[in-house]
């Protein structure tokens, strides 16, 4: 995960570097991950800049505030656990199905379609339920085959679930005998990448004939289009990401497994929440075996009985979605601010291409040169290094136009796009 740096002619130079540099490799040899790493070496610098951990931050480095909508709707349920019983949402769910699928633009024609689950710990486990469900689903698949440079945890749920594991090139559409494919339905997790429509088309067509429930993972709904925010409004932009993402898989009849999650959108990181699944079956007489097959995945999981914040959550969702999307515009405007200083900051440099309109979203993930590391801890900037990649959090960069033109410079000399 780590290589000892390069410090070239003059080490003296990047003695703190070097120090932070050596901690990480300890930190690694200690079983931590890379987004780990990158937490533990900020929070243990006081003049730490955090560009690392997937959070969205305001221009004072400091974590969005948590979603008014959840808190309160989570203070009203933790009121109402004054006695020892369980309590789900059930219900509720067709509710919070409608209240879902409006909010991704799905048009109600095909709302009958879909099934929704409810499972624990947000998009992760949404995405984890995902898989679980497709391979029930669709016996036979042995493989989980997911797009270069995506989520590192797919990698962890093909172990836990006891497939391999097989990545693609960028662009590629996922298949072959006993593959599972997964799909980012938004900028890439972690580069930020947005895939272009003939190539997501191409995607939906072959799920389409291949009968596969394919996974849908949508951790940042609309992300791809808040640049237009500000021009077009929030309605707008939800619907082209509709258009782009999903419109092409139910149009060609594609079944899919959509793990979208509140995190990003609504900013409920503390609270945790539980994900939003709706797996997409176009064949009525399938839709009972999709209904009893998330049924068994959540009694498994423990969720059938939900933690007061997901109760809470399923409320908010079903009562009071025009707040939750005010808080989602609230992240996609952020997200849109501090890719504008980007954009301003980094022409001709080489990294310039990471904030054209093929790019969006949280993240960005170029190369990074040799030793950069310790040069860039040096700056006390903290990204997640993984390999030989430097992966940015867009809304670390600060407010104050002179500190974050210095540490766009710093990520600019150290990083690069490859072609």
């Amino acid at each position: 995960m780590h290589s000892r740096p390069d410090t070239g002619p003059a080490p003296v130079q990047l003695a703190f570097g070097n120090q932070v540099y050596d901690r990480a490799l300890a930190l690694a040899e200690q079983g931590k991950d890379a987004n780990q790493i990158a937490k533990v070496l900020c929070d243990q610098d006081p003049e730490g800049y955090n560009y690392g951990i997937g959070v969205i931050l305001g221009g004072d480095g400091k974590p969005a505030a948590t979603s008014s909508t959840l808190l309160e709707y989570t203070v009203a349920e933790l009121q109402r656990c004054d006695r020892g019983g369980y309590a789900n949402s059930a219900v509720l769910m067709e509710e919070v199905k409608q209240a879902a699928l409006a909010w991704q633009r799905v048009p109600g024609e095909y709302w009958d379609r879909f099934t929704l689950a409810l499972p624990s710990d947000a998009g992760t486990g949404a995405v984890m339920s995902a898989v679980e469900a497709a391979l029930i689903l669709s016996p036979g698949l042995d493989t989980l085959g997911v797009e270069e440079l995506g989520w590192p945890a797919y990698k962890t749920i093909a172990r836990v679930v006891r497939v391999q594991y097989r990545e693609h090139p960028e662009d590629a559409v996922i298949g072959g005998e006993g593959v599972l494919p997964v799909y980012q339905s938004g900028p890439m997790n972690t580069t930020g990448r947005v895939r272009g429509p003939e190539v997501i088309r191409s995607r939906a067509e072959a799920a389409a004939q291949s009968g596969v429930p394919v996974v849908l993972d949508r951790a940042y709904a609309g992300f791809e289009f808040a640049r237009l925010l500000a021009s077009h409004g929030y309605d707008e932009v939800m619907r082209r990401s509709y258009e782009l993402q999903l419109r092409p898989f139910i149009e060609t009849g594609a079944r899919f497994c959509l793990a979208a999650s509140p995190t990003k959108a609504f900013v409920t990181f503390s609270l945790r929440p539980s994900g939003l699944l709706l797996v997409y079956e176009p064949d009525a007489a399938r839709r009972n075996e999709v209904a009893n097959v998330l049924g068994a995945i959540i009694r498994a999981r423990g969720s059938s009985f939900e933690h007061p914040v997901t109760r809470a959550f399923a409320k908010a969702m079903a009562q009071d979605l025009v707040r939750f999307e005010g808080e989602h515009a609230e992240s996609m405007r952020r997200v849109a601010d501090a890719e504008e200083q980007w954009r301003a900051l980094v022409r001709a440099t080489p990294i310039e291409p990471l904030f054209s309109e093929e790019y969006a979203g949280l993240f960005r993930n170029p190369q990074a040169r040799k030793g950069a590391a310790a040069r860039i801890y040096d700056q006390h900037i903290y990204p997640v290094f993984s390999g030989d990649r430097c992966r940015q959090n867009v809304t670390g960069i600060p407010e104050d136009e002179e500190l974050a033109r210095k540490h766009v410079a710093v990520f600019a000399a150290e990083c690069f796009q490859s072609t």
